[in-house]
């Protein structure tokens, strides 16, 4: 029993809690109303990383002590396990793009659709100033907090597919931060995905994509307004 109560002690000291988060932007998005607007998804391409773990068999040698053969070399074999990063495409961003024009009424699915929109994103962006902030969070916390920053860019492009003419255009970037901080030093750091670069780089896209949809459905809303016949 004793054990038990000490375990659990241990669990909530060696929690990690988030001392400081970059909000999640503040947006909305414009109906198509009941135009029929028919729009085309392009770009949104993203990587992602994540690490397989391989397992094997390592054999070493180490000193050992018989009573009838003394001091001796014996061989032992344990049991091995790496982490291999593994990187592939992504389309979580496309469809999250595509998803917010539909449920606002945009026609996604069209065979012939009058626009497109198009994102690039670019990144991440981590300046030498912030990497010295993430050594000394490290350091000055002895090793109890850990520090995780990245900045990521869109383009964003609507184009009149019909003409092939740029109909409007806009930069956007994203910067998110976060500190988190355990009472056991490493430990309780690396008990959270606050800091690690997919969960960062999923919040900075994620962010991005509707920042530019809250954009590209009020611009083309706008255009749905002006539509000959519509009341």
């Amino acid at each position: 029993m004793k054990r038990m109560f000490a375990a659990a002690a241990l669990a909530a000291c060696s929690g990690c809690f988030t001392i400081c988060e970059t909000p999640y932007p503040d947006v909305q998005m414009s109906s198509a109303g009941d135009v029929e607007v028919a729009v085309q998804i392009a770009g949104f391409d993203a990587t992602v990383t994540s690490y397989l773990p391989v397992y094997g068999y390592e054999t070493y040698y180490h000193c050992g002590y018989g009573r009838r053969r003394g001091g001796y070399w014996g061989p032992s074999t344990v049991a091995t396990q790496t982490y291999v990063p593994q990187t592939s495409a992504t389309t979580a961003f496309r469809d999250r793009a595509a998803e917010i024009l539909e449920v606002n009424g945009f026609n996604v699915k069209s065979p012939s659709p009058a626009y497109r929109v198009e994102v690039a994103f670019s990144g991440p962006v981590v300046t030498d100033a912030d990497r010295g902030m993430q050594a000394a969070c490290t350091i000055l916390s002895l090793l109890s907090a850990d520090y995780g920053v990245q900045q990521w860019c869109a383009k964003l492009k609507i184009y009149d597919i019909a003409s092939g003419r740029l109909l409007m255009h806009c930069d956007y970037a994203e910067r998110y931060q976060a500190v988190v901080w355990g009472p056991l030093p490493l430990f309780s750091p690396s008990g959270s995905d606050k800091t690690s670069f997919n969960t960062i780089q999923s919040w900075c896209l994620s962010a991005l994509t509707d920042r530019a949809m809250s954009d590209a459905t009020a611009f083309l809303a706008g255009l749905a307004e002006k539509k000959p016949g519509r009341k």
